[in-house]
């Protein structure tokens, strides 16, 4: 074999093991190469006094941040506060050694203002609210803050009108009514994410029949199960309520457990809550706190973020209703998806203050 042939082999050898060897990413549409390895982040999450086991707000939370953690492969770094003194602490902590930190919960509003600035260069989102100085009320828009806001007066009018729709269908078709046409909304603390779903519930179940009786009690806690129970049962028993709607995190699950007790209903809340007592609780008004965290980090693993991200409504699937228990007639989903419907296309607009 001459020197030439020899030489050219060994060329075709090296360009070969340089367009087959080398090949670190996947071609696309057009050609396009799309890396299979993320820059590596590092990602935090600092759940409200609910905790973890809330089985509503902190646990979807929990659910966006686990199902990131999956597929872009960063470690687990998750502090649970057992009481408000916990955030400053427990959000510096974050900080020092995350990227991106997660505060769920609008009580956390001071602290992430004052950690946010401690830490500049790191990242903030907080689920229900904003940076607020001590002292202040509104807003302050910082660069590193993304506040992650939801039109919960959108899922709980539709939770409302359901509701209403039972009253109205009557123990005719639902024997388990008691006739008194009176519903219940269990809240946490009046505060502005709780007071929007009780303010949905309300205005929709009065447009469903203006003459039905909502009445509204705060456990003042989201954690203490009893404090809800006995409110729910307090309107149960005192005023006939059939339906009781629970916005308190993890207290509300005790609002769920007079309910069935009762041989009444209730309605979740933040998550589908069916499976806590499938027979009474009728349905969830959703509230989808894992898809927020979940493109919130995605947003930021592809280098996106933004301090004044879109709002998460039923336009764009950020809330809704969840499962419907067998108990509920086909004309309450029906007044439920004829509103979600109006509601899409601005014809029906939820208000975020409870009607008087």
């Amino acid at each position: 074999m001459s020197a030439r042939i020899v030489a050219l082999l060994a060329l075709f050898s090296i360009l070969l093991a340089a367009c087959g060897g080398s090949n670190t990413g996947s071609t696309g549409g057009g050609g396009a190469t799309t890396p299979t390895a993320q820059t590596p982040i590092s990602v935090a999450l600092v759940t409200d006094i609910g905790g973890l086991n809330d089985r509503g707000f902190n646990h979807l939370a929990y659910v966006g941040y686990t199902k990131a953690m999956n597929e872009f492969h960063f470690t687990r770094q998750v502090i649970e506060s057992k009481n408000q003194a916990d955030y400053v602490k427990n959000l510096t902590l974050a900080a020092r050694s995350a990227d991106l930190v997660f505060a769920v919960g609008f009580l956390m509003q001071n602290a992430v203002d004052q950690v946010a600035h401690q830490f500049p260069t790191k990242k903030f989102a907080i689920i229900d609210g904003c940076a607020v100085p001590a002292g202040k009320q509104d807003c302050e828009a910082l660069p590193n803050v993304a506040p992650l806001f939801f039109k919960e007066q959108e899922a709980g009018c539709l939770v409302g009108a359901i509701a209403a729709q039972m009253e109205v269908d009557g123990k005719a078709k639902i024997p388990q009514l008691r006739g008194h046409n009176t519903i219940g909304a269990v809240g946490g603390l009046p505060i502005p994410p709780v007071t929007r779903y009780i303010a949905g519930y309300k205005f929709c179940a009065q447009k469903v029949d203006p003459s039905i009786t909502v009445v509204i009690n705060y456990s003042q806690d989201f954690a203490a199960t009893d404090k809800c129970k006995d409110a729910a049962l307090s309107q149960i028993n005192q005023h006939n309520a059939d339906i009781i709607f629970q916005v308190a995190g993890g207290c509300g699950v005790g609002a769920l457990d007079a309910a069935d007790q009762e041989g009444v209903f209730g309605i979740g809340v933040d998550a589908d809550q069916n499976y806590l007592h499938p027979k009474s609780v009728i349905t969830s008004a959703l509230k989808k706190v894992d898809v927020a965290v979940y493109d919130t980090i995605s947003d930021y693993a592809h280098g996106k973020f933004t301090n004044n991200p879109p709002r998460f409504d039923l336009a764009h699937d950020g809330v809704g209703y969840g499962t419907l228990s067998s108990v509920v007639p086909a004309d309450a989903k029906n007044k439920a998806d004829q509103f979600a419907d109006q509601i899409r296309a601005g014809t029906l607009v939820v208000p975020e203050t409870i009607p008087s």
